[in-house]
């Protein structure tokens, strides 16, 4: 492919998470001229640190939410710019950004058209309305993309379900370092470099009361308000450590439940970490109560070290644990069976998992790169 190929790249709201990862992916990946549109309720910080590596344009009108007004002027903002500067393909992230790209290129006569998708806009974990409006905006806007590039294998069954041609859908994984993720072993040795207590100190945790760990954003999706309560119930009133790595909207309201607590749950509230390595050592089990998820990069690195994990069966959890990894999925919404999944997954005495070495290659940085590469120039659609 020629380097002077220009790509647009269009993403609802930067930050920290699966869908941003997908996106350094592709810019690392393709060689191309890469400009990439954020909206308005992005990372400034992140948007900073992009912008040392690409161009970055902003889009205040680009917002998460539903609104007429904004999407429509969003969508005049992008049509204007692929206009005035001629892109040769347009590469979407995140579902808002999905619909209206995808609008925009056909409005602006860009014929290719590509959409990363980390996790549905649509399915039993959103509302009724809500989801039955994503996905019939999705099933008609579908044909507009020439390819859709998908997280696992259960998020390309959602999207086949709801229209999307086979032949348009590829499994791409969310390139991950696993190397740091080693299989965890509770070490004879307190000393040993690595080990779970030596991780607990480090923390300045307790080495033996029981741990439960979360990573990820705390927000509404997450369901985290639910977690000190399972754990809870998990201990049958006994002590037990939640530590809670990640930043996000309900972070002020953990810490309130947290200083008003009178049981026994000790809640660590860890902000955003880049040591999560770390906080997997120290943890007895993982906990994802999430409610939509395409398949989480939390639970690949669990399941590379062989943290038992418990989550609600959302797209992904099925498919890991048939790889092989250690954990329990629990119908969502069945805070009940949370607790008891955990309760389980802390008394049971667990190896390293079953995990065929081989599978974690499908998220080295190289093959991932190799296969956007490949993807790109498949049928010639940049020549």
């Amino acid at each position: 492919m020629a380097t002077e190929v220009r790509v647009l790249s269009v993403i609802t709201r930067l930050g920290r998470g699966g869908s941003e990862r997908r996106l350094y992916d592709v810019l690392a990946a393709v060689p191309a001229a890469h400009t990439v549109v954020i909206g308005g309720e992005s990372d400034p910080d992140v948007a900073a640190a992009l912008a040392e590596r690409t161009e970055v344009l902003r889009c205040d009108a680009l917002v998460r939410d539903v609104s007429p007004a904004d999407d429509a002027r969003a969508l005049g903002h992008l049509v204007r710019l692929l206009r005035d500067r001629r892109f040769d393909a347009v590469h979407t992230h995140q579902s808002k950004a999905g619909l209206l790209g995808r609008v925009a290129a056909r409005i602006a006569g860009v014929g290719v058209v590509y959409h990363s998708s980390s996790m549905a806009s649509f399915g039993p974990g959103y509302g009724r309305a809500e989801s039955a409006a994503f996905a019939i905006a999705e099933r008609l806007t579908a044909p507009l993309v020439t390819r859709f590039f998908v997280v696992g294998d259960d998020l390309a069954g959602r999207m086949r379900a709801n229209g999307v041609r086979p032949d348009r859908i590829e499994v791409v994984r969310s390139s991950l370092e696993l190397g740091p993720f080693a299989p965890l072993h509770d070490q004879a040795d307190d000393q040993a470099d690595g080990g779970r207590s030596a991780a607990r100190r480090q923390l300045g945790l307790d080495p033996d009361t029981p741990v439960v760990a979360f990573v990820g954003s705390l927000d509404q999706r997450k369901n985290v308000l639910m977690l000190p309560d399972a754990v809870a119930a998990a201990t049958g009133g006994g002590p037990v450590t939640l530590l809670m790595a990640g930043a996000g909207p309900l972070a002020d309201q953990m810490a309130d439940d947290a200083r008003q607590r009178t049981d026994r749950v000790d809640v660590h509230l860890l902000g955003h970490v880049s040591d999560v390595p770390l906080v997997m050592r120290a943890a007895d089990v993982l906990a994802l109560p999430s409610s939509a998820e395409g398949l989480p990069q939390v639970l690949v690195q669990a399941a590379r070290g062989g943290l038992p994990f418990v989550a609600f069966d959302v797209d992904g959890v099925a498919e890991l644990l048939a790889l092989g990894a250690v954990g329990r999925s629990v119908p969502l919404g069945d805070h009940a069976g949370f607790a008891t999944a955990l309760r389980d997954e802390l008394a049971a005495d667990q190896g390293s998992g079953g995990v065929d070495p081989a599978v974690w290659e499908q998220w080295e940085p190289s093959v991932v790169a190799a296969h956007y590469r490949r993807s790109y120039q498949l049928g010639r659609e940049l020549d």
